[in-house]
């Protein structure tokens, strides 16, 4: 069962711009990433390149598991996003747990 302030907190990212979703997309981006998160049917491989990904940005990343990233984000099979607002990164791990 999706968490109602996370929903809320992805949709505003993904309304504002905020929200870079996939591996690729994450991966051109040079800087002004403060969130990770990764949905629990991802791949190890995936988890694995959010990891990096996380270190390379020096933010904290987070694993969706009560729904999957895809319901939140609005995308059908996301598995890695990026939150890139400091504020909504902080509203989204206040509200993961």
């Amino acid at each position: 069962m999706k968490n109602a302030k996370l929903s809320s907190y992805f949709g505003f990212a993904v309304k504002s711009g905020n929200l870079r979703s996939g591996l690729n997309t994450i991966k051109t981006l040079k800087k002004g990433v403060f969130l990770i998160a990764v949905c629990h049917t991802a791949s190890d491989n995936t988890k694995d390149d959010a990891k990096k990904f996380a270190i390379k940005f020096n933010c904290p990343i987070i694993e969706i598991k009560d729904a999957t990233l895809g319901e939140y984000v609005g995308k059908e099979n996301c598995k890695v996003a990026a939150v890139t607002d400091a504020n909504l990164a902080k509203a989204i791990i206040e509200n993961a747990n």
